[in-house]
């Protein structure tokens, strides 16, 4: 059974960390530059103007972002998101292990259908 204790730790260590999660958004973000032509010809590149975008039932939302503070706000909420999605894997994947050693200890009955059901299928 320290197979078992070893996966209620781990699992009470990824619910410590979920629950210390704080705020979280979905998506990305990006940066756009635009490219000009001057009156003289030459080109100029303005920016980096910073978007978040994110798929909303099936539509993907693109929000620009002026504001410095908001940029990095939503990176670290994105980063939070992120975070989560690897932990809920990570319980997903505890939880299967889980249980696959709570059956190891059951026979698993293999079990072909009797004759007299295979005489019944065939007419």
């Amino acid at each position: 059974m320290a197979g078992m204790e070893k996966l209620e730790t781990r699992r009470q260590r990824v619910l410590k960390e979920l629950a210390e999660l704080g705020e979280m958004r979905r998506g990305s973000i990006t940066e756009q530059f635009v490219e000009s032509t001057g009156r003289d010809g030459a080109k100029k590149r303005r920016g980096p103007y910073y978007v978040h975008t994110y798929k909303e039932k099936g539509k993907t939302i693109s929000r620009r972002l002026t504001d410095p503070g908001q940029v990095a706000l939503r990176r670290e909420q994105i980063e939070a998101f992120r975070r989560f999605q690897e932990l809920t894997a990570e319980l997903l994947h505890i939880g299967e292990q889980a249980a696959d050693a709570a059956l190891s200890g059951e026979e698993e009955k293999k079990t072909s259908p009797s004759k007299s059901r295979l005489r019944r299928t065939r007419k």
